[in-house]
């Protein structure tokens, strides 16, 4: 039994941070209080299950973004304490706060977090600086210190490459499988009367698109208004076609990076080199626009947070989105369209292409001014391990491993599932350079500008392409992304 307390000198306490760091929310202060759980000081052999009580009475800060695996993983960490004696306190931001956060904590050195979950495309920014700690020695100094449950290798492959690795070595292990998939109305798809209508309006029969020209036939045909029927029932507000992200954000960039990867253009080709003026990108982002007709009004001003909500309120007929919202829509408390939405690939410019979708994994990360980093990676390996991993999926979230993925009972349980999996097997990732968040805010200006007019997609893509090209200066082609 241990009865230390292991401290950083000049760490912040958890309120002192709260106070300092607007938009973070401490999730679960129960995981260190000892209330409904074991506090670090006091450890019981038996409970260890095979984890190292070795760091017992270490007290260590993670940060998450706000997400529902950040909320069960809270829930979950009093079993972490209870087997190792190390106590956790979760923080948790949205995304543009935790990255603010993250980026003042690692370059001032402050220390603040042991563990944070980074948005796989500023691993460059962060492993470049040095700011994370390489994390294959990290599993070999700790192979005898993590329960049988943990094993590295049950990762999905994917998701490796694109969430840890940078430039040949891998700085941190995937926290969640996010990506992006075909979300869409299933229900009105398979209703006999909608399926003879489009039929006979567009010559072929009603299905999940499996092209981009696909998903603009189904987007018109199924938007209507208020007044009129879909699967015969009289809509009391208009419906659309589909609902997407159109705001300067983040979101539309990768919203329209789907479309991009689809049409064969992108941020940056094979090579390295920039392809964000290519024919292909133009086009892509031209058809971006063009669904805007069919999309509802102020999708200008949509992030990934509206796209949602248009679906759960039932009026859209299909998106593009991320698959960790799929628990959302098969939720009764918030979601009118509870087993009425069915799950395709993203389409394709022509039918037998290559379908991908797009990355949006993060990736668990150990600050180089953590206080014990073998604590932390402990931490990590627990919440990747498979009975967490598990109740990560039967709680709604999104799991990192592969036995999560095609366990039987999660697999019949959750009508996503096959698809999420299928995702991520064929995703493409967004670069991760260092200068990635100054090409993101290029990128979602004139992605922006396009979508409202204020420009044509030719010139937005050329402006941004000439934008990007002064960032990254002599570093093109670039060698690591």
């Amino acid at each position: 039994m241990y009865h230390f307390t292991r401290h950083a000198p000049g760490r912040r306490s958890t309120a002192a941070r709260a106070a300092l760091t607007t938009g973070i929310v401490t999730v679960l202060a129960l995981a260190v209080t000892g209330c409904g759980g074991s506090s670090g000081g006091d450890v019981d052999p038996d409970a260890a299950d095979g984890w190292s009580q070795e760091f017992a009475g270490t007290e260590l800060n993670v940060l998450a973004e706000a997400t529902l695996n950040s909320e069960i993983l809270a829930e979950l960490a009093p079993e972490f304490t209870a087997k190792t004696g190390i106590d956790v306190n979760i923080e948790t931001a949205p995304f543009a706060q935790l990255v603010q956060s993250v980026t003042l904590d690692f370059s001032t050195a402050q220390g603040d977090y042991d563990v944070v979950s980074i948005p796989y495309d500023y691993l460059g920014a962060y492993a470049g600086s040095g700011y994370v700690e390489e994390i294959t020695p990290l599993i070999e100094a700790n192979a005898e210190r993590v329960g049988d449950e943990f094993d590295e290798t049950d990762i999905v492959e994917g998701l490796w490459d694109t969430a840890a690795t940078w430039d040949g070595k891998s700085y941190g292990m995937p926290s969640n499988s996010a990506v992006t998939m075909m979300l869409y109305r299933a229900d009105l798809f398979e209703n006999a009367d909608e399926k003879a209508a489009f039929a006979a309006e567009y010559g072929y029969e009603l299905a999940p698109a499996q092209t981009w020209e696909q998903y603009s036939d189904i987007a018109e045909f199924f938007t209507r208004d208020a007044g009129e029927t879909a699967a015969g029932e009289v809509l009391s507000e208009p419906m659309y076609g589909v609902t997407m992200a159109g705001k300067r954000h983040e979101a539309a960039v990768f919203e329209w990076m789907n479309y991009a990867g689809g049409f064969g253009g992108g941020v940056v080709d094979a090579d390295g080199e920039l392809v964000v003026d290519s024919d292909e990108s133009v086009e892509s982002l031209e058809y971006m626009k063009s669904l805007g007709a069919f999309a509802p009004p102020g999708f200008t001003s949509a992030t990934w947070d509206e796209v949602t909500a248009n679906l759960q309120q039932g009026i859209a007929a299909q998106a593009i989105s991320w698959g960790d919202t799929a628990g959302a829509m098969e939720d009764e408390s918030q979601s009118a369209v509870v087993g009425k939405i069915g799950y395709g690939d993203v389409p394709v410019a022509t039918e037998g292409d290559e379908h991908h979708a797009l990355h949006g994994a993060w990736t668990y990360t150990i600050s180089t001014q953590a206080v014990d980093k073998d604590a932390a990676f402990l931490f990590t390996a627990w919440a990747l391990s498979a009975p967490v991993q598990k109740k990560i999926g039967e709680m709604g979230g999104v799991p990192a491993t592969r036995s999560a993925f095609e366990d039987p009972e999660l697999v019949s349980a959750l009508p996503s599932w096959p698809q999420q999996l299928a995702s991520l097997e064929n995703a493409l990732a967004r670069p991760r350079n260092a200068e990635w968040p100054q090409m993101l805010d290029q990128l979602a200006l004139q992605v922006s500008t396009a979508l409202v007019g204020d420009s044509t997609p030719q010139k937005a893509l050329d402006d941004a392409q000439s934008e990007i090209e002064g960032v990254l200066g002599d570093k093109l082609p670039l060698k690591a992304f």
